[in-house]
């Protein structure tokens, strides 16, 4: 169990830690954004074995990571340019529709493929890891999420992850919908879990969909459905929306 000195003496050295990488490779550098990733989900963990009097030491220095992760992510929206081939359909401003045409041209068959990984996620049981492991998600219509169970470095997640393939396929956010490509929330998630899963820190970075902030509050449902799991329990890391791009 962590002590609150031990909670203290963890907290100083993510902070000089933190300090190192900011002077020596800037303050919206990605080393800094890995790093603090590392901590939000390190913090998440410790807090599971937290002795009482440590918790407080522990989530405070939670909150502050997430709020400095909040930040890079603010500072880098999604790419100008042409917007994906995605719509809102009219009735719920929340769902976004990737186009069934150019689906079934680039993803339809290997979708098929992953189908048998694809788990909603009050069934997942995620694998036990000596280091944290995000997956790829959406959260459907229906407000289910559905997790690919391929695992992902957290440095993949942070820095353009390592694209996986499924017969020559890069493996996109609308495979894991096939049926009726629409969503709610998109992006990579890391479960937090001891014998069940306890918190969840995810984020919207789905290029395919680009989910707005507001889609958040989908991940929070979802996991609150699902799992029983109080909003404070889930980080959702959002990106900002783009002028002239949002689904129309």
């Amino acid at each position: 169990m962590i002590s609150e000195h031990d909670a203290r003496q963890l907290a100083d050295r993510f902070d000089e830690l933190e300090g190192s990488y900011a002077r020596k490779y800037g303050l919206g550098s990605q080393a800094r954004a890995f790093f603090l990733m590392e901590e939000l989900v390190t913090m998440r963990f410790a807090l599971l074995e937290a002795h009482p009097d440590a918790a407080p030491v522990l989530e405070r220095q939670r909150r502050s990571t997430a709020l400095k992760l909040q930040s890079l992510y603010d500072a880098s929206p999604f790419p100008d340019g042409p917007a994906p081939p995605v719509r809102r359909p009219p009735g719920d401003a929340g769902v976004i529709e990737f186009d069934r045409e150019v689906f079934a041209e680039k993803y339809a068959a290997a979708a098929e493929l992953i189908q048998c990984d694809v788990v909603v996620l009050e069934n997942w049981k995620p694998e036990s890891q000596s280091r944290p492991t995000a997956y790829m998600y959406v959260v459907d219509e229906d407000f289910k999420m559905r997790v690919w169970v391929r695992q992902f470095r957290m440095s993949d997640l942070v820095l353009g992850r390592n694209r996986a393939t499924v017969s020559g396929v890069p493996v996109a956010h609308p495979m894991l919908v096939p049926e009726r490509l629409r969503v709610r929330a998109a992006g990579e998630i890391t479960p937090i879990f001891g014998d069940q899963i306890t918190g969840v820190v995810a984020n919207l970075k789905s290029g395919h969909f680009r989910p707005s902030p507001e889609a958040a509050l989908s991940v929070r449902r979802a996991c609150a459905e699902s799992l029983g799991l109080a909003a404070e329990s889930c980080d959702v890391l959002t990106v900002p929306d783009v002028p002239g791009n949002s689904p129309q």
